[in-house]
């Protein structure tokens, strides 16, 4: 009998700097969930840990030391397996792969601490089982061809996008994919990052979504700050026979509770924030729609002009600018 065990983790966003909200040593403590990842790797006797994505928080590289760099080579170095990683949409710079030149994650791919996941195989005792994945894109991915898995008793798929139970649709203007889509791409088993929220592990018609949401809790607008925080475990086992039996679980990670580590008021702030952000699109949709071209106020003019916070104008305004350069929106 030959056993294949893979430990996965996903949106770790680990930072110099904590969110707003954290009051704890946030790099300190994302650091610890990296070891405990670590040590289940080492128990479990581990073949090759998976991470799907967001290892990083910030996407301008200038915000990210080399001693946080530094620190995270010391600590994947001390895995006793290969460690497989798929890019996530914040560690790069404008959705664009290209930026990992300038990136830290590139430096970690360049040093072989973690090596990017396309195609890999691990191989036990003349079996194997195929390892791919997709980095974040904004095409669809159920168009993109997988590596064959050739004579791989199973294969595992990492992605970072939106996924769920159901038909799909949108979540926060980006592609939302059913697992009944993602189970025509053919791979066995999907290890899911992006949607902070924990879906779980499901299973259905002999696939295996592992969507477990993000290791770190409160970096986001949607993350829940009481979420609990897991890595999954996927084993494959193959008897004498050639019998192939997937077997899928999560295991949790140890957290201080929600209330040592954030300041409840002020994630409160930035929830009111967010929610005054939103009245702001609808009242600017709505002047925007009623007022005519000879008596419309300027975009900046009419946000400066709302009562707000200064900190909301001035998130709002980013808002704007990244459509305006993105959509060609016309401001005067």
């Amino acid at each position: 009998m030959t056993d294949f065990v893979f430990i996965s983790a996903n949106d770790i966003h680990i930072s110099d700097k904590p969110p707003r909200s954290r009051t704890d040593d946030f790099k300190t403590v994302i650091l610890g969930k990296i070891s405990q990842m670590r040590m289940a790797c080492e128990k479990l006797k581990v073949d090759a840990a998976l991470i799907a994505g967001d290892l990083f928080n910030l996407k301008d590289p200038a915000r990210n030391s080399h001693n946080l760099n530094q620190e995270l080579i010391r600590e994947f170095r001390k895995f006793p397996c290969p460690i497989y990683m798929i890019v996530g949409n914040h560690d790069m710079t404008g959705n664009n792969i290209e930026s990992l030149k300038s990136q830290p994650l590139g430096v970690l791919f360049e040093d072989r601490t973690i090596i990017p996941l396309t195609e890999e195989k691990v191989t036990k005792n003349g079996v194997s089982v195929s390892l791919v994945g997709i980095h974040y894109t904004e095409e669809d991915i159920t168009l993109k061809k997988l590596p064959p898995r050739g004579n791989s008793v199973a294969q595992i798929c990492l992605l970072h996008v939106y996924a769920s139970i159901g038909k799909g649709g949108k979540l926060f203007d980006e592609r939302l994919y059913g697992y009944d889509e993602l189970a025509q791409m053919g791979p066995d088993v999907f290890i899911i990052g992006h949607y902070h929220l924990d879906q779980g592990i499901y299973r259905q018609d002999g696939k295996h979504f592992i969507n477990l949401g993000a290791v770190t809790r409160g970096v986001l607008s949607e993350d829940n700050i009481l979420h609990q925080p897991k890595i999954g475990l996927t084993k494959v086992t193959v008897d004498d026979s050639g019998k192939v039996a997937v077997n899928t679980t999560a295991i949790k990670l140890r957290v201080q509770p929600a209330e040592d580590i954030f300041d409840i008021e002020k994630k409160k702030e930035e929830e009111k924030e967010s929610k005054e952000i939103q009245e702001f699109i609808q009242k600017l949709a709505t002047e925007v729609v009623n007022k005519n071209k000879d008596t419309a106020a300027t975009i900046d003019g009419m946000v400066q002009g709302m009562d707000m916070a200064v900190a909301v104008k001035n998130r709002v305004m980013g808002f704007i600018q990244k459509a305006a350069s993105m959509r060609q929106i016309p401001r005067t």
